[in-house]
């Protein structure tokens, strides 16, 4: 019986161990997401640039240089990005007017003001988070 009892509290302390781990990785990766989205501390060029570094051992005239190319793509992709964008607004227009018939009305509701949120957003960031999409149209 003691023995069956120490087994299940070593399981049930490492099946905790597991979980929190499990938690606490998931909420790190989601905080550098949301910081690459954003477009703050950590974007995606900077990202870039760090695991370049990091797997290539560059020297500092090879890291300056590297940082140049990247920026100047970043700045290429903004300007696609802007050129497809009401494309990408319409595309996105008639999806969510499909999704809205599928749901009802309190899902709808719901829908409108995630939709809205969205828009702000993108509002705020006429250009789109650093290397993500387009921004999700006006109704």
């Amino acid at each position: 019986m003691r023995t069956t009892k120490a087994v299940a509290a070593v399981l049930l302390i490492f099946l905790l161990g597991a979980a929190t781990g499990g938690l606490i990785a998931h909420l790190v990766y989601q905080k550098r997401i949301e910081g690459v989205v954003r477009g703050g501390p950590g974007t995606m060029a900077e990202m870039i640039l760090r695991r370049m570094d990091r797997e290539l051992k560059l020297d500092a005239a090879q890291r300056e240089a590297i940082q140049r190319i990247v920026q100047e793509t970043h700045g290429e992709m903004r300007q696609i990005r802007r050129q497809f964008r009401p494309q990408m607004q319409q595309l996105l227009s008639r999806s969510e007017e499909r999704i809205k018939q599928l749901l009802r009305p309190d899902q709808r509701e719901v829908f409108e003001r995630l939709l809205e949120k969205r828009r702000k957003h993108w509002d705020e960031h006429p250009d789109g988070p650093p290397l993500d999409g387009p921004p999700p149209p006006r109704t």
